[in-house]
């Protein structure tokens, strides 16, 4: 156990020595992976067991419901939220190139995704469930392309999949290369995945709590906001003379 808390710190030393863009820092990270997590639970639990972060799972329903002939409608339903994440990948791809501000591209996209979870929590439970399932899919996908590393370490902050596989990649190689690089990543995975699953808990949890007083769950998705107020304006005014703590 000594031994390996020394090789964490050394870790852990070596990397303060490094510099990194702001939106590659730690708290960026895993503030988004926070989001990440609260959009999963709450696409889940109030807009029809739509899972909007990541594809796989629709894909899965759609052909379930294809296969046993049950609703075909509902099937051709999980084709929005898959529609409107390829159009966040592809306008991920272009924006960014043709964007010129005073504010960079990840700023900028944090400000969309602050304005488009405060209109989404004002929607009413009227609203077809597809409004919300487009407007999440769309940003999470955005979300997925303009967030790809950690320190260095790419990762996803809107699923864990591939999170998991590198975490366990890095245990496995902790005997062969440099050890405080292979600590340091699994534990960079490590904190993204904890982040997610409490983002989904406190999803839960909130849209639990606000039911129970009588008010709409949707209101939940206000607390996205509030989490990205202080990560966007900590990417907007971060200096790269700074870049080097967590």
């Amino acid at each position: 156990m000594a031994e390996q808390i020394r090789f964490i710190k050394k870790a852990y030393s070596r990397a303060q020595k490094k510099v990194y863009p702001a939106h590659e820092q730690f708290r960026v990270c895993m503030a988004l992976a926070f989001i990440g997590g609260f959009l999963e639970a709450y696409t889940y639990i109030l807009k029809g067991n739509i899972f909007a972060n990541a594809q796989t799972g629709n894909f899965a329903l759609m052909a379930l419901n294809l296969a046993y002939f049950k609703e075909p409608l509902q099937a051709l339903y999980y084709l929005i939220p898959i529609s409107a994440y390829v159009i966040g990948i592809l306008l991920t791809v272009e924006m960014p190139r043709r964007f010129k501000g005073r504010i960079s591209w990840y700023t900028l996209f944090m400000i969309i995704q602050f304005c488009v979870f405060a209109a989404v929590g004002f929607l009413p439970e009227s609203v077809p469930h597809s409004v919300t399932t487009v407007s999440v899919a769309f940003l999470c996908a955005m979300q997925y392309n303009t967030f790809k590393s950690c320190r260095g370490v790419t990762m996803s902050t809107v699923f864990c999949t591939n999170n998991l596989r590198q975490f366990a990649i890095s245990a496995a190689q902790r005997r062969h290369g440099d050890k405080n690089a292979v600590i340091r990543r699994g534990i960079l995975y490590l904190a993204n995945i904890f982040f997610f699953v409490f983002g989904a808990a406190s999803g839960g949890a909130l849209i639990s709590v606000l039911q129970a007083h009588g008010l709409a769950g949707e209101y939940s998705i206000w607390l996205c906001c509030l989490i990205l107020i202080p990560a966007g304006l900590y990417t907007h005014f971060h200096k790269p003379e700074y870049n080097n703590i967590i």
